[in-house]
């Protein structure tokens, strides 16, 4: 069943434990071959699936990334309920080679810790952090008591954590924040910072360091 941005189920400011697995596929695509790409991702992709979602997203501020192709999904139940043969996913590959400007950087299979669901009709632009973290349970508890304790600041806006598998580059976790458009993420960003629960979570997350942060913005997701 196909599914786009604009029909999600809002969860309003509930944080939960989110044991689903991701496999992240960065590419750097040619100007102006985004439509086609859009074509190429929802003709593969627009099958019923076991668990979880296909998402194509627009990347923005990373180097020599456009786009990134998410997938999420319990990998006890992993894939499409329609087996998908060899042949299908190398013709899939093969579409989206030939857009392909270069080989991107920064692909990554990871797993969701936490997920706060909110109108991501609205707010489907994303700040994107890829971390170095010291203690996963002790930043995990930080941020479900930050969740709850800034609930009137996030709204309906969307708020994950999780951690990183393989293809890391040094990196352990990310984190991730959607909002209307950049500047309301940038705007919501600063009223977090200045909060007494952020100041709190800071304080008890544990030894933490950024490596980098980019912008993504959903452009289809088909579960």
């Amino acid at each position: 069943m196909k599914k786009n941005v604009f029909i999600i189920i809002a969860l309003m400011a509930t944080s939960f434990s989110y044991a689903q697995s991701l496999r992240v596929y960065n590419w750097d695509f040619k100007n102006g071959s985004e439509a086609e790409v859009g074509k190429i991702f929802e003709q593969f992709f627009n099958r019923e699936r076991n668990s979880g979602s296909a998402i194509l997203q627009r990347v923005r501020f990373l180097d020599n990334v456009t786009h990134r192709v998410l997938l999420t999904g319990d990998p006890a139940n992993w894939g499409s309920k329609e087996e998908t043969s060899d042949v299908e996913w190398d013709a899939f590959l093969r579409g989206m080679w030939m857009h392909q400007q270069s080989k991107a950087p920064g692909s990554y299979t990871g797993k969701s810790l936490a997920w706060i669901e909110g109108d991501r009709e609205k707010n489907n632009v994303g700040q994107m952090w890829i971390m170095k973290v010291a203690d996963s349970k002790k930043y995990l508890d930080a941020h479900n008591k930050f969740v709850k304790q800034a609930a009137d600041i996030l709204g309906d806006r969307s708020m994950g954590f999780g951690k990183m598998n393989m293809g890391r580059n040094g990196a352990t976790h990310y984190a991730v924040f959607y909002g209307d458009n950049l500047s309301d993420v940038e705007l919501t960003m600063d009223k977090i910072r200045a909060s007494k629960a952020f100041a709190e979570m800071i304080e008890n997350r544990g030894e933490v360091e950024i490596l980098n942060s980019y912008m993504v913005s959903t452009l289809m997701i088909l579960e």
